[in-house]
């Protein structure tokens, strides 16, 4: 089965072919690591024997101590409080410094390397990755850049492969991905475990087009086969991008390969249909699932509850407790989720009022944020505001981003004033809370009040983020923004988009301008919503697939009054199913409505 031409581009020519490679899985299971009882049998043996006093036999035993489990570590410590009885060399020193580095005192590992240096004994090129894994976990840059400079010192840089991965992971998570780039293509030597670390730091940073790009050059390099952690991390890419196509081929390639289908890949799979359109595909791979987690459960409640089916999420839920599944924090989190986007605000209530007393979990700051979402959405602002008021977290940016919206759509100038206020004492530059101070000032006629508004942001170089859509046609990943002139069939998705206005036109639809900005006259404000991201994108799609098909769009931002009335009657006029994921939940527009039922 070939692979699909997986181009992730931004408007640009360049093909990566996906070559299919062989995984393979050993069936012989690790051996158990040996218990503290016959740790220390072993231990008090080889002190009788004297054979304690060999340098290879004591770092065995003190690599045995130390690695078997992180309770042992103090253990494995005591060996080095007898120098002069039991000889200590670096297989010992980097053993302590790896069962530390892997515990939940990652620091330990720095302080054993300095002790190491303090006795006089020299490190090697097995020392160094362990205590970068250290830095990256303590997540300390200085610590790791000056090791960094010690390797580079010592000569150790580019000679080794464990320790290029180490630096290479290290820079990913930490520093920069470029720089982790720039190391990974300096590599003599590159296995799976390279790649994934460029991979995952890519995902990291939000560079999800580069982390499928490099899994298509892993895939042309040969020999070099993905293995979980590699598919992870591409199907985390492919849920964000929306690629769906991208998305099946990825899990194809795992059963084709014979890679174990495990909890973590099944709930991500599970995780990237939902997130891609496909929440039938989703369903199904839920249910042949041997075996769930909370984890797979909580994923597929959310994944039901962004698309729109509330009642079906809470059905679940109920089915979720029948099998004994102790519900988490994330789990409360999707109930409350499908509450608001279903409109159920008195089992949204219910759910968040008895979270503590049914389930023992106290209310974070995100369930705070879903109830408040569920309470503005449904014009409870006022409740919604005093729930804010009398909660014991303190209120995030996005709390209040959350009533603010609701603010907006309800058009509670008042209240959007005081909810604009409080963002600002958290956040002076946020652009949102001035843009909306801007739109409402405006709304009032006070155009010099405006005017100050635009002119302090331009001041402060504060802009609102500009809307952002992804398409994926024929394996290939397009991205539009508002007002996009960029992509090389232009003429071809303008010309579309005239017919579109068109065709909307004569069934009535007036545009619906009260979202754009206030200074500048109706008519610009029309050519500026109907070249919106999400109108490029359907524009696109309209005119590179085939008739019937369904277009997936992604928007990084809640779609707009105007582009949601448009996409309802684009799905009419043209016989299309549009499925939108913006940055709330899904629209399913089809025969001229919407999944919505027009409430989001």
């Amino acid at each position: 089965m070939r692979a699909p031409s997986s181009t992730i581009t931004a408007h640009t020519n360049s093909t990566y072919r996906i070559a299919p490679s062989r995984i393979h899985r050993s069936s012989t299971s690790l051996p158990s690591p040996p218990s503290t009882k016959l740790l220390m049998q072993t231990h008090a043996t080889l002190l009788r024997s004297g054979e304690i006093h060999d340098a290879i036999i004591a770092g065995k035993l003190i690599s045995n101590i130390a690695n078997s489990h992180p309770s042992n570590l103090p253990y494995a410590l005591t060996f080095l409080s007898h120098p002069t009885n039991i000889p200590i060399n670096a297989f010992a020193w980097n053993s302590l410094i790896r069962g530390f580095a892997h515990s939940a005192s990652p620091e330990n590992s720095i302080s054993l390397y300095r002790r190491m240096l303090a006795d006089g004994f020299f490190p090697n090129n097995y020392t160094y990755p362990f205590l970068l894994k250290a830095s990256s976990y303590l997540e300390d840059r200085r610590v790791g850049l000056s090791l960094h400079a010690t390797i580079i010192r010592r000569g150790l840089d580019g000679m080794d492969p464990f320790i290029q991965t180490s630096l290479i992971n290290f820079h990913a998570v930490l520093v920069s991905v470029d720089t982790a780039r720039q190391l990974f293509d300096e590599s003599l030597v590159r296995d799976v475990t390279s790649w994934n670390a460029l991979i995952k730091g890519y995902v990291a940073c939000g560079q999800h087009m580069n982390a499928i790009y490099m899994f298509q050059a892993m895939q042309d390099c040969g020999p070099i086969c993905g293995d979980e952690i590699t598919m992870l991390s591409v199907v985390s890419a492919c849920a964000h991008l929306g690629a769906l196509e991208m998305g099946r081929w990825v899990h194809s390639y795992i059963e084709r390969n014979r890679l174990v289908l495990n909890l973590n890949l099944g709930t991500a799979l599970i995780n990237m249909y939902a997130k891609c359109g496909e929440i039938d595909s989703a369903k199904s791979l839920f249910w042949e699932m041997q075996e769930k987690d909370v984890r797979t459960w909580s994923v597929m409640i959310n994944g039901l509850a962004i698309h729109g089916h509330a009642k079906e999420s809470l059905v679940l839920f109920a089915e979720m407790q029948r099998f004994g599944v102790v519900p988490d924090s994330v789990t409360i989190t999707a109930l409350l989720i499908a509450c608001s986007h279903g409109g159920m605000v008195e089992r949204g209530r219910t759910i968040f009022s008895r979270m503590r007393m049914d389930y023992g979990i106290e209310p974070t700051i995100e369930h705070y944020g879903c109830i408040v979402g569920l309470l503005g959405r449904a014009g409870k602002l006022d409740e919604a505001l005093a729930l804010i008021r009398r909660s014991s977290l303190k209120p995030d940016i996005v709390l209040w981003g959350s009533l603010l919206v609701d603010c907006m759509v309800h058009k509670n100038i008042g209240m959007g004033e005081i909810v604009v206020k409080e963002i600002l004492k958290l956040d002076p530059s946020n652009a949102g809370a001035h843009v909306f101070l801007s739109n409402m000032y405006a709304t009032s006629g006070k155009w010099d009040v405006v005017q100050e508004v635009r002119n302090f942001m331009k001041e402060q170089m504060i802009h609102k983020p500009p809307g952002s859509s992804l398409i994926e046609v024929n394996g290939v990943v397009h991205e539009f923004l508002s007002g996009d002139s960029s992509h090389p069939q232009f003429d071809g998705i303008y010309k579309m988009l005239d017919e579109i206005c068109r065709l909307v036109s004569l069934k009535g639809h007036k545009p619906l301008v009260g979202g754009v900005s206030f200074d500048i006259n109706d008519e610009d404000r029309e050519v500026c919503l109907s070249q919106h991201s999400e109108k490029l994108a359907v524009a696109f799609g309209l005119i590179s697939t085939n008739p019937g098909s369904v277009i997936r769009i992604i928007k990084n931002l809640r779609i707009c009054r105007d582009c949601h009335a448009v996409m309802k009657l684009v799905s009419e006029a043209f016989g299309r199913i549009i499925i939108v994921r913006d940055c709330n939940r899904f629209h399913h527009f089809s025969k001229g409505s919407c999944s919505c039922g027009d409430y989001w």
